[in-house]
């Protein structure tokens, strides 16, 4: 069953730049379920799910601001800024490209359906880095510009990543 569609009104510019011909349907005859309905897997699918579920440890690669992650319980992420959180926000990552364990994969195209898992993060700091000293010079003359400048990043504990039960 596919999780998702992609249809060319949605694309609007970049069906061009996928290679999409203008007369050609892209995944039209996929329908989405609505929000209301449940996914009915499959037995097989089912039965994959819970062989995954019986592994002890998880990790998954968590899409955050644009950037992978491969992260396992208790693991730390420092990423750039997000001003919006303050300390202890606990945050549902949902956009997941794979999931699995050391015998089991679930990948995802391009996410893995977000009912298959709960992955939970907190934020823990909002560290400074190093200063970084910027020298702006030009040539045959006494004039010199030195700047400063100081990235900011969040530090997000991911507290718990559970497959749940189909």
């Amino acid at each position: 069953m596919a999780l998702a569609a992609i249809s060319r009104s949605l694309l609007g510019s970049r069906a061009k730049s996928l290679g999409l011909a203008e007369g050609r349907r892209f995944m039209s005859h996929i329908q989405l379920p609505s929000a209301d309905t449940p996914i009915k897997w499959s037995s097989n699918t089912s039965e994959l799910v819970s062989r995954l579920r019986d592994q002890q440890k998880y990790y998954a690669t968590v899409v955050i601001k644009g950037r992978p992650f491969t992260v396992t319980a208790n693991d730390i992420i420092i990423m750039d800024r997000i001003k919006d959180l303050e300390l202890g926000d606990l945050l549902s990552l949902s956009q997941v490209t794979e999931l699995g364990s050391r015998d089991y994969t679930i990948k995802g195209q391009p996410f893995v359906d977000p009912s298959l898992f709960n992955i939970k993060a907190t934020v823990i700091e909002h560290p400074d880095g190093k200063l970084f000293t910027v020298t702006k010079k030009k040539r045959r003359t006494a004039h010199q510009k030195v700047t400063y400048h100081r990235n900011h990043y969040t530090m997000l504990r991911v507290s718990a990543i559970t497959v749940t039960k189909i």
